[in-house]
């Protein structure tokens, strides 16, 4: 059994990132952007993808 596992990081105004770990190589990716929520599902190389892509590496690698 996994222990849910999840990270908020606040952006500029009311945007934010929420990056939650679902199973061990499952997580839950949801950005709020002037109002609007998409969420996706990755697993744990392309959440390390896109941790580079961002520069929020130290935040993910504190959840995977």
């Amino acid at each position: 059994m996994i222990t849910v596992k999840s990270v908020n990081i606040q952006l500029e105004g009311m945007n934010s990132l929420e990056i939650t770990q679902i199973e061990e190589e499952l997580f839950e990716v949801r950005l709020v952007f002037d109002g609007k929520i998409s969420m996706q599902y990755m697993n744990r190389q392309q959440l390390k993808q896109l941790g580079s892509t961002f520069q929020i590496e130290s935040n993910i690698n504190e959840i995977v």
